[in-house]
C-alpha cells in the first residue's frame, strides 16, 4: 500500500473522516478549510482506498476548472508529490491514481454523467445547485464499495442565504451532517486574514455573522445588478480596453481588463492571487498583452516600480462613491471563467449603520475586483469621456495620454 505522507489537517477534516452519514454539508465562514479539507479528504481516499470513483463539481464547468482543478486539487497533489501528468486526461476531465479515478465534471452538461456512478461526490459552492440537482447526483452515489465502506456526498458553502434549500430542506434530513466550522477552526490560516475577518465586526454585522461567525445570513444590499454572466468573451479586436490593479499580499491581489466595445463594457478576470510581492505581478504582466493599467492610488511607491519596470501604470482616481455610482450605469458582461470577478460582484454590499440603515459605502470584504474594476472603468471613461456615463456634473481632465487600443 502506498503510504501518504504526513501533512498538517484540521478538526473539520478530522470531523469528516469520523462521520457515518450518507452526505455531509460543509458550511462556515471564510478561512475555515472547508474546501481544503475536502480536497484532502480526497487525495486520502486516492492514497488508501482501492476502486473508487470521485466526482467533483461545480454548477458551471470553467468555475470548477478556475477554482477546484486548477488551484486547489492539483496543487495539493503536486505539493504532497502524488501528481503525474501521464494520469491526468484533460480531454476527459479525468485524473487516475491507481485503480481510483476522479471525474471532474459540471451539471451545466449533465449528459456527460447520465450513465456515471460513483463512491464519493463533491459539490463545491453547493449553494450555486438546486435541491434537484442534489438528489440527480445522489441517485448516482452507486457504485460498488467493499463490505462496510460507505459511499458519501461532501457539500461545501458559504451561508450566504438562509433561504436556500439546503438551510431549510437539506439540512433538516436523516442521513445528512453538518459540519459548521469557522476561521477558528483552521490554525494554519493566516494572522492577517484572521484580522480582516474580525474586523468585520466592525463593518456589518451580516457579514461578520455569515464570513466570521459561520452562520446563516442574507444578502441583501447589493450594490451592482446591472451585470449579465455570458459563456465568454465576442470578439474583441475593436474593442477599447485597459487594465484595472489592486494590490494585495495576505489577501489577493487582482487584476482585471475592462473591454469597452460598442456601448458596453466586458469584464475579464486575469489574476486573482494571494501572497504576490511586486515583484510577481511584474513577472505576472510580463505575459500579458501591453496596455495601461489603472492601479490602487494608496500604492504609490509600487505604481512608480510597475512603471520603472515598462508598464503603464497609474494612479487610479480614489472617490470610491463616483467610481461606483459610474459603473452602476454600465452595461457590464462577464465570461463565466472569471469566477472570483462573478464571486465578489454577486456579494459586493453596502454597510449598513447601527440602525439598520443602508448607508453609500461598501463593505471592505471580498472587494479585490471590484475595486480594479472600478480604477478600469474610472479610468477609461475620464479617458475617452462617455457622454452618459461621467462620474460627475464635469468630466476631470486626463493626465494619460498612453492608452491602448
Amino acid at each position: 500500500m502506498e503510504e501518504i505522507r504526513q501533512i498538517g489537517v484540521t478538526p473539520v477534516f478530522e470531523k469528516m473522516v469520523a462521520s457515518e452519514k450518507k452526505t455531509i454539508v460543509h458550511v462556515g465562514g471564510a478561512g475555515s478549510s472547508k474546501s481544503h479539507s475536502i480536497a484532502q479528504r480526497i487525495i486520502e481516499i486516492l492514497m488508501l482506498e482501492k476502486h473508487k470513483t470521485i466526482g467533483v463539481c461545480r454548477k458551471t464547468f470553467p468555475a470548477l476548472r478556475m477554482t477546484v482543478i486548477n488551484q486547489l486539487l492539483l496543487p495539493l497533489l503536486r505539493d504532497y508529490g502524488i501528481y503525474n501528468p501521464d494520469n491526468h486526461n484533460k480531454t476527459a476531465n479525468i485524473y487516475t491514481h491507481d485503480t481510483n479515478i476522479i471525474q471532474f465534471f459540471s451539471l451545466d452538461e449533465p449528459e456527460k454523467i447520465k450513465s456515471a456512478n460513483f463512491n464519493y461526490i463533491w459539490m463545491e459552492e453547493a449553494n450555486e445547485f438546486t435541491y434537484e440537482d442534489y438528489t440527480i447526483l445522489k441517485l448516482r452515489l452507486r457504485a460498488p464499495t467493499n463490505d462496510g465502506e460507505l459511499n458519501q456526498m461532501y457539500l461545501s458553502l458559504n451561508p450566504i442565504d438562509a433561504n436556500n434549500w439546503i438551510a431549510t430542506k437539506l439540512v433538516t434530513e436523516p442521513d445528512v451532517e453538518v459540519i459548521h466550522s469557522t476561521f477558528n477552526d483552521n490554525p494554519f490560516l493566516d494572522a492577517g486574514y484572521i484580522k480582516t475577518i474580525t474586523d468585520l465586526i466592525h463593518q456589518d454585522a451580516n457579514f461578520y455573522k455569515i464570513y466570521a461567525l459561520g452562520e446563516w445570513g442574507l444578502l441583501q444590499r447589493r450594490i451592482y445588478t446591472n451585470y449579465k454572466v455570458i459563456p465568454e468573451l465576442p470578439d474583441m479586436k475593436e474593442a477599447k480596453w485597459c487594465y484595472g490593479l489592486d494590490f494585495g499580499l495576505v489577501n489577493p491581489s487582482a487584476l482585471i481588463k475592462v473591454y469597452w466595445l460598442g456601448d458596453k463594457f466586458y469584464l475579464e478576470e486575469r489574476l486573482y492571487k494571494s501572497g504576490l510581492t511586486n515583484k510577481d505581478i511584474i513577472e505576472f504582466l510580463s505575459h500579458e498583452e501591453k496596455g495601461d493599467i489603472y492601479a490602487d492610488p494608496t500604492e504609490k511607491q509600487m505604481i512608480e516600480e510597475i512603471f520603472r519596470a515598462g508598464f503603464n501604470t497609474y494612479e487610479a482616481h480614489k472617490e470610491v462613491k463616483a467610481g461606483i455610482d459610474l459603473c452602476q450605469r454600465q452595461t457590464l458582461n462577464i465570461p463565466e471563467d472569471s469566477v472570483n470577478l462573478i464571486k465578489e460582484i454577486q456579494s459586493y454590499q453596502w454597510k449598513e449603520d447601527k440602525d439598520g440603515n443602508v448607508i453609500s459605502e461598501p463593505i471592505k470584504f471580498n472587494d479585490h475586483l471590484m475595486d480594479a474594476m472600478r480604477y478600469a472603468i474610472y479610468g477609461m471613461t475620464e479617458r475617452f469621456g462617455f457622454a452618459t456615463a461621467r462620474p460627475g456634473g464635469n468630466r476631470p481632465k486626463s493626465k494619460h495620454s498612453n492608452f491602448r487600443f
